[in-house]
């Protein structure tokens, strides 16, 4: 009977596209994002030429909604600034999307995650099977320990 693959193991199989932050501070404060296709890594910008492989052991995945409970409560300023973004009712979108990237990378580090891993709720159901499905948004948490290979 063939051991079934966990989270970390399916995530390190799979090639990830990147798009390069215009500041390049951002890897330090937020981590690096990948996406899982070449045309989702197009919304934020001209993908790299070639994919990323990465080396994680403890992801947190889950929705972007269950993992800012997870980590901060139901009732956090981050929930808040998440509903802001989702409802579209965020002042400064960019800004409170940065900031909340920034809380996520510090929360999740410090409880010893090196990725989170972000998945939709129409996709949730699939975990519980401990399959990922194939759009994922990833953020690498310790660039020079999570990417093999892909940036320089």
């Amino acid at each position: 009977m063939m051991k079934a693959l966990t989270f970390a193991d399916q995530l390190n199989k799979r090639k990830w596209w990147h798009s390069p932050p215009a500041d390049k501070k951002a890897y330090k404060k937020r981590g690096i994002f990948l996406a899982s296709s070449y045309k989702e890594c197009e919304f934020y910008g001209r993908p790299l030429d070639e994919p990323i492989k990465v080396n994680v052991s403890n992801p947190l995945v889950d929705t972007e909604e269950n993992i800012i409970r997870l980590l901060f409560g139901k009732n956090s300023p981050q929930m808040v600034a998440h509903r802001a973004l989702i409802n579209g009712n965020a002042k400064e979108p960019l800004k409170v999307r940065f900031k909340l990237d920034k809380d996520l990378f510090k929360a999740a580090k410090n409880k010893n995650y090196d990725a989170i891993a972000v998945i939709s709720e129409k996709r949730l159901g699939n975990t519980r099977n401990r399959k990922l499905s194939k759009s994922i948004e990833l953020n690498i948490l310790d660039i020079e320990k999570g990417i093999l290979r892909g940036i320089n």
